[in-house]
């Protein structure tokens, strides 16, 4: 290990260390002898750190050097977060969008419209062409429901979604499905 440490500080940040700090440890028979010679190949450990090291200092140069024109540039986590399109629709309240049946159980209708969540209607009177894969209109009312137990302090989400359903959305792909 004192080894591996003297390597690693030799190599990184080019101090000579005494070796009175870090005895060399041989279990080799020529435990008096001077290192290997510098035209010697390295093999193992001391080949992949050499190989290693000099990979980072290419990527170093390579960074701290002039920026090409197709190197894409970092954007901080904010300015992604307000690029999307989530964030770009504004407030869900009242906000018009189209949905797919994905289910259908009883008279509730499942509708996937690409939030978080999706949400569970109920299949109006003479809706009986509301089947599965049928595209609808919904007017969302709340992007994520929540509720508050008896007692408790924090708000545990139902994951759904609130919407109305306004009216099959009427185009060539529901046509197509009869």
């Amino acid at each position: 290990m004192a080894t591996f440490c003297r390597v690693v500080l030799c190599s990184r940040f080019g101090i000579r260390l005494p070796s009175r700090w870090f005895p060399r440890l041989s279990f080799s028979s020529d435990a008096g002898s001077d290192p290997p010679p510098a035209d010697r190949p390295r093999s193992g450990f001391a080949a992949a750190f050499d190989q290693q090291s000099e990979l980072q200092r290419e990527a170093q140069l390579s960074a701290a050097g002039p920026r090409s024109s197709t190197a894409v540039d970092e954007q901080s986590f904010a300015s992604l977060l307000r690029r999307s399109p989530l964030i770009q629709m504004g407030p869900a309240k009242d906000r018009v969008v189209t949905g797919k049946i994905f289910h259908v159980l009883g008279d509730d209708l499942y509708v996937d419209f690409g939030g978080k969540f999706h949400c569970v209607v109920r299949r109006p009177a003479g809706g009986e062409n509301l089947q599965r894969g049928t595209r609808v209109r919904l007017r969302l009312q709340d992007l994520e429901l929540t509720a508050q137990f008896l007692g408790g302090t924090t708000d545990t989400t139902l994951l759904e979604a609130q919407a109305v359903l306004l009216s099959p959305l009427e185009g060539r792909e529901n046509q197509n499905r009869d």
